[in-house]
């Protein structure tokens, strides 16, 4: 079963076009990777299915329901985190708690009770009196007690000393392994959706560029060292699949998808040694201008 499943999902804003075209299935009990750079939409993304903002064109479903249609059951099943959480700074942790408790039909006490612990939450702090770190923490575990089925979170952990970081992210793995449970990770941090996902979509350009099993997309993608004589560099550009082509030493290294075999026929090589790529080198190949 698919948690969202997207077909040329297209947001416009005024007279720029934010997404055009996205087309995006998270399976259900997934930790997904969106990644992208500021400004690629994964805000946008993220605000499109929960519903907070409508799209211009496409379709799509959330946790089997029609998109921007979400009955009062499944909305509740959906906890969203922004970067910069808004949290009632004037109350004091446990008072935050115990609000939101009267309001989501889903929400477990134990649960935030339990996460509050393992965050060394203090009730009695006002939450204008806590640090990033610890208010990150908070509207994490404020989510979490709401026991929502898909977890949105747009840029987690961003600007985090590592302590608070680590235990962060040991929360959420902790918390995503609850059946059924899916999380979508919007970040530009290579090195989290490289430690917490099990599955990634790149978005650049307004579009899903690759999205899959981590392990599946770096295997399909491919690193070539070639060994060739400057002419061949236009030839290479234009090998399909091929995305990034630079020079380095006496070749290039060329990035991209099932290009190895037509790179040996290129005039002017005379090597060609195939790698994996590594998750960094996937990203670059494709938003580096």
């Amino acid at each position: 079963m698919l948690a969202v499943s997207l077909h040329g999902l297209r947001k416009r804003i005024g007279s720029v076009e934010v997404l055009d075209g996205i087309d995006l299935d998270v399976p259900q009990g997934s930790i997904c990777g969106l990644l992208g750079l500021n400004g690629a939409g994964k805000t946008t993304l993220l605000r499109l299915l929960m519903g907070f903002v409508h799209a211009s064109g496409g379709t799509g479903s959330v946790l089997g329901h029609p998109l921007g249609r979400l009955p009062g059951e499944a909305r509740a099943a959906l906890a969203y985190v922004p970067e910069q959480p808004g949290l009632f700074e004037t109350l004091r942790v446990g008072e935050l708690m115990r609000f939101v408790a009267q309001l989501h039909p889903r929400w477990d006490q134990g649960a935030a009770d339990g996460y509050m612990r393992s965050f060394g939450l203090p009730p009695g702090r006002r939450v204008r009196a806590l640090s990033t770190g610890m208010r990150s923490q908070l509207a994490l575990a404020v989510a979490l007690a709401c026991r929502p089925d898909l977890l949105l979170l747009d840029e987690p952990a961003a600007g985090l000393d590592p302590v608070h970081r680590r235990r962060y992210l040991q929360v959420l793995l902790e918390a995503a392994a609850a059946p059924e449970r899916t999380v979508l990770l919007a970040s530009q941090d290579l090195a989290l959706v490289e430690r917490a996902c099990d599955h990634l979509a790149l978005i650049h350009d307004r579009r899903i560029q690759v999205a899959g099993p981590i392990g599946d997309v770096l295997e399909r993608e491919r690193r070539l060292v070639v060994s060739a004589a400057p002419e061949a560099a236009g030839a290479l550009r234009d090998l399909p699949g091929a995305r990034s082509v630079r020079a380095e030493g006496h070749g290039f290294i060329v990035m991209g998808s099932a290009c190895a075999k037509d790179a040996r026929g290129v005039a002017g090589v005379t090597g060609v040694q195939e790698t994996g790529m590594s998750l960094e080198e996937l990203f670059w190949s494709y938003v580096e201008p």
